[in-house]
């Protein structure tokens, strides 16, 4: 029995590591390793492996113009979501207190609202008081141009470095300490240059 549960623990988790070979991408160098995602932690991206995130750009909920380009030089934290989802109204609140908290460090949260209806998103946003603008992607494009995150599950969020790289990922709910320890420790890098 116990060769048996071992067996099938191998087989889990080389199905795992394939299918993050395959959505992810292989990753380049010796610290392959701390640049896989995780279920349980907010996946922290060593500098030397952060990859640039894509152009992001669209409509806001309110129909105007946004180009993430803009918010260069800020910590950027963008968190997918949809009012339909259970997990991402458990973690509004804190996402909330994070932008509250981290707004004096020039940290800009922008949510991606997709799959969804425009007026549920509104309601959403007025029940959770959600002050931080979000984009929206009824079609659900924007997190295909993600590799590090699963387009097909929610919610999820990303932080950006100042210079604009992916430097942390998480693929679950998040807390607002763990999410607002990684965005405060990458506040202290150095400011992106060209």
């Amino acid at each position: 029995m116990r060769r048996r549960v071992a067996a099938c623990t191998i087989v889990a988790a080389s199905l795992m590591a394939a299918w993050y070979l395959q959505h992810a991408g292989a990753a380049n160098g010796p610290e392959d390793n701390a640049a896989r995602p995780s279920a349980t932690a907010i996946l922290q991206i060593p500098s030397a492996s952060r990859q640039a995130a894509p152009a992001l750009t669209g409509h806001l909920l309110d129909t105007s113009p946004f180009r993430l380009a803009e918010w260069r030089g800020s910590v950027v934290v963008v968190n997918f979501w949809a009012s339909w989802c259970a997990p991402c109204g458990e973690e509004a609140p804190d996402l909330q207190a994070v932008a509250v908290a981290t707004a004096d460090l020039g940290v800009r949260l922008l949510g991606v609202n997709v799959h969804d209806d425009r007026d549920a998103a509104r309601k959403f946003i007025g029940f959770y008081h959600l002050t931080y603008p979000s984009l929206f992607d009824p079609a659900g494009e924007t997190p295909l141009n993600f590799p590090a995150i699963s387009p097909h599950t929610l919610p999820n969020t990303v932080v950006l470095d100042r210079a604009g790289n992916v430097a942390a990922v998480a693929r679950r709910k998040v807390t607002r300490t763990e999410l607002e320890t990684t965005v405060r420790a990458l506040t202290m890098e150095p400011a992106a240059t060209d």
